[in-house]
C-alpha cells in the first residue's frame, strides 16, 4: 500500500505544477493571441474591400437571420466606410468543409459586387481542399453581381455564377460557394433594409 501512496502523491504533485504553469502560460500569451487574432481578422477585411477606409461592426444582424437556413452562415457584418458614406459591407461566414469549419470573408460593394473572398481559418486537405484559398478558384467570384445563385459546375462555364469545382474537393468547394451566396444573400437583406444598420 505504501508502494502507491508516494508515486500518486508525485503525480498529483507534478499535474498541479504542470497546471498552473499552463494557466500561467495562458495568461501571459491569451491577450497576444487574441490581438494577433483580431489584427488578421482586420486585414482580411481591408483585402476584401479595399475601397474603404474603416469598418463598423452591425450589433443587429440576428434581426435579419431570425431563424433562416440561407442566411444563419453568417457570423459577424461590418458597414464599410469611405469617408461618411458606406461603401459597401464585408462578412466573417462559417461554412462546413471536408475537413471541418472554414471560415471565408466576403467583401460585397454598396452595387452588390463581390469585391473580394478571403479564406481563414480552416482544416481542410493541403494538396486538395486547401487550394480554396488559391487564385485558380477564389478568383472566379471577383467582380461579379450576381443576378441567380451560385451553382458549382465542372467544365465549362456559361454564366458568372457557375464556379468551377476544385479537382478533388467537391465538398470543400461547395462550402466556399455556399458562404460566399450567404454573403451575397445577407448583402441583399441589409440593402432592402435601407443599407443603413447600425
Amino acid at each position: 500500500m505504501r508502494d502507491l501512496i508516494k508515486p500518486t502523491i508525485s503525480l498529483t504533485v507534478i499535474c498541479l505544477v504542470v497546471s498552473v504553469a499552463l494557466g500561467f502560460t495562458h495568461s501571459i500569451t491569451g491577450a497576444a493571441i487574441d490581438e494577433r487574432a483580431r489584427i488578421d481578422a482586420e486585414n482580411a477585411r481591408k483585402e476584401v474591400l479595399a475601397d474603404a477606409d474603416k469598418f463598423e461592426k452591425l450589433e443587429n444582424i440576428d434581426g435579419i437571420i431570425n431563424g433562416r437556413p440561407e442566411l444563419a452562415p453568417v457570423k459577424e457584418v461590418y458597414k464599410a466606410l469611405k469617408g461618411d458614406s458606406v461603401s459597401g459591407h464585408v462578412f466573417t461566414v462559417s461554412s462546413k468543409g471536408y475537413g471541418g469549419e472554414i471560415v471565408i470573408t466576403v467583401g460585397i460593394d454598396s452595387n452588390g459586387k463581390i469585391t473580394g473572398v478571403k479564406i481563414g481559418q480552416n482544416s481542410e486537405t493541403p494538396g486538395l481542399g486547401s487550394k480554396a484559398a488559391e487564385e485558380p478558384f477564389i478568383s472566379q467570384f471577383f467582380n461579379i453581381t450576381p443576378k441567380e445563385p451560385f451553382k458549382v459546375v465542372k467544365g465549362v462555364k456559361s454564366k458568372d455564377e457557375e464556379i468551377n469545382a476544385i479537382s478533388g474537393a467537391t465538398i470543400t468547394s461547395k462550402a466556399v460557394v455556399g458562404a460566399v451566396q450567404a454573403a451575397v444573400d445577407m448583402a441583399a437583406e441589409i440593402a432592402k433594409e435601407g443599407g443603413n444598420l447600425q
